[in-house]
């Protein structure tokens, strides 16, 4: 006989285990994810990086037609029939996934492998280079629709432990496949096209990796969620054509939603470089002589591995390469880490929504902005503040810090906001109100599109002009998702708790690691050694500073794991009473 499933209501302290499993998991795959993205930005440069990025994010959007809502949907539709104890429903939902996932997965990767051929071709906006990587990437749709459908069916059941594993698995497997062909293909041919195309099939096989760990743990456990007493006792489950309609009427707004978003990122990629190429047509002397330096950088990286670099053609590609795949990338992992908050909150707020669970609803809302901003506030001011030195550290390419520096640090602004807004808009899916962030994601991306067009296309500011258009995007998005939550919900948060005080830990993270950093930068310690102790320091002081001012509660210290043992060492600290 299985084990009965807990469906009890435990408010904020469920989405802190679930949410702190997950944090764990996806701070792993980040520290996996810089031991392979660092140094393969370290041998691919800023050519090699472009056409990279370019095949990856033209996988995104694919990716998001694909599948991309509908994990959020199974999560959203499994927590709702457990909390109505309909269990006979819930595995029909998961059966009818995989199938509709196949389905939607084989139709990506027939139009991406089209899509390749069609922009790397004559008349294409994508350098031809990029061409070999999209072909290697593109079958990790296949393997993506098994994969985000038993993540969905276990968030559903709010056990995070399968999807905790499979993204570790996943991480590994493109640390040692994607970094092993690209060093490899490198050192034989010399050819930073294939080199990229070898590390991005990395992450093909690192996807199969994930899928193949959840299918054999849902044949080997999946008989075991529910009781023979709670399936007899369930009701008749829809038919498979009810189950697929109500998936879709979920998932198609976020599957919209995050295609915009993404699509707005792809349009990026050929706008940014078109205008950059436009921009150097006005004034070809102003990227000559302001970047004599990053130009002299390249040639060299190039007659380095047998190759050459003609500025006058491979600069933008480059410039992309230098915001793309070294700024944008430690941008990233903020939103990156705090997304998983909001996949844990949704199985629950739509439990606590169908249940019309008021306080419950509040207590989780409230948890999880606190929760969010405690992670993203103190590394946007972290970024903000430690730019340079941060890439400086992971990359030691002085040349490309040059460009990438001044992106990130706009980036950290961005960071603070994107980071908030991946909870806000799982907040909004959980209460069934999954159209209102497309409809701010649309702004949003309008907006992004508008003012890259006009500022990367002025020579005076050029690629810079990237990490403005997309802080004022996700600016946008965060501002209305909230304001709109607050609307649909009739729950207003406490914003003072959640959000203002970790604003104030967060700033005086921020000007410790500055302060820090500017004194130790001309002494003996070096720029590394002292960029460590900046960032030491300034995560010990946001740290004292959040029990001083009481942003985190001694009930969220203890609903995470091993909360008992963590609040006795801060008793003994004296930061906890």
């Amino acid at each position: 006989m299985g084990k009965t499933l807990n469906t009890k209501n435990d408010g904020g302290h469920s989405f802190l285990k679930g949410s702190a499993i997950l944090v764990i998991a996806t701070m792993l795959v980040k520290v996996i994810g810089a031991i392979y993205r660092i140094p393969l930005a370290r041998i691919l440069g800023s050519t090699g990086m472009g056409f990279y990025s370019t095949a990856y994010d033209l996988y995104v959007p694919m990716y998001s037609i694909a599948m991309a809502g509908l994990p959020i949907a199974i999560s959203r539709l499994v927590s709702e029939h457990v909390a109505a104890e309909r269990f006979k429903h819930v595995k029909k939902t998961l059966n009818t996934a995989k199938v509709a996932f196949l389905v939607t997965g084989g139709v990506g990767f027939i139009l991406m492998v089209v899509l390749a051929f069609v922009l790397t071709g004559d008349i294409g906006v994508f350098n031809k280079g990029t061409l070999p990587g999209i072909l290697c990437i593109a079958p990790c749709l296949l393997f993506c629709c098994v994969m985000s459908a038993y993540r969905g069916y276990y968030e559903g059941l709010r056990n995070m432990t399968p999807t905790a594993i499979s993204q570790v698995l996943e991480a590994l497997g493109k640390l040692v496949f994607g970094f092993g062909f690209a060093f490899v293909v490198l050192k034989v041919t010399g050819n930073y096209s294939y080199a990229a195309a070898g590390a991005l099939f990395g992450i093909t096989l690192g996807t199969a990796l994930s899928a193949l760990y959840l299918e054999i743990k849902y044949r080997l456990t999946g008989k075991y969620t529910f009781t023979s007493e709670q399936l007899e006792a369930a009701p008749k489950p829809d038919s498979n054509k009810e189950t697929v309609k109500i998936l879709v009427t979920i998932a198609i707004p976020i599957v919209l939603g995050s295609l915009v978003n993404n699509i707005s990122s792809l349009i990026d990629v050929a706008m940014v470089q078109t205008q950059l190429k436009r921009a150097m047509e006005k004034a070809p002397e102003y990227f000559s002589l302001n970047y004599a330096d990053f130009i002299a950088g390249e040639t060299a990286s190039a007659l380095k591995n047998g190759q050459t670099f003609n500025w006058t053609e491979d600069l933008p590609n480059a410039l992309y390469g230098a915001h793309r795949g070294f700024a944008f990338s430690i941008y990233n992992l903020v939103p990156s880490l705090t997304s998983v908050l909001g996949v844990s909150a949704i199985p629950i707020l739509a439990s606590a929504w169908t249940k019309r669970d008021a306080d419950e609803i509040k207590s989780n809302v409230n948890t999880m902005l606190r929760t969010t901003a405690v992670v993203a506030v103190p590394a946007g001011f972290g970024i903000i503040a430690m730019s340079g030195p941060v890439l400086d550290l992971l990359y030691d390419d002085p040349h490309i810090i040059a460009v990438a520096a001044p992106n990130l640090r706009v980036l950290g602004i961005c960071a603070i906001f994107a980071g908030l807004n991946g909870p806000l808009t799982n907040m909004l899916q959980a209460i069934g109100r999954q159209g209102v962030p497309l409809r701010n994601i649309a702004v949003g991306a309008v907006l992004k599109i508008v003012i890259n067009f006009v500022l990367v296309g002025t020579p005076e500011i050029n690629i810079f002009g990237v990490p403005i258009g997309t802080t004022v995007c996700y600016a946008y998005i965060c501002i209305a998702n909230l304001v709109c939550f607050i609307k649909y919900s009739h729950v207003v948060p406490n914003i003072l708790l959640s959000i203002g005080k970790p604003l104030i830990c967060g700033a005086a993270c921020g000007a410790t690691a500055w302060l820090v950093s500017f004194l130790l930068a001309k002494t003996a310690l070096g720029t590394s050694l002292s960029s460590l102790v900046a960032i030491a320091a300034a995560a010990l002081v946001y740290v004292v500073m959040l029990f001083l001012i009481k942003a985190i509660t001694r009930e969220d210290i203890i609903s995470m794991p091993k909360g008992k043992k963590i609040i006795k060492v801060l008793e003994k600290l004296k930061l906890m009473r």
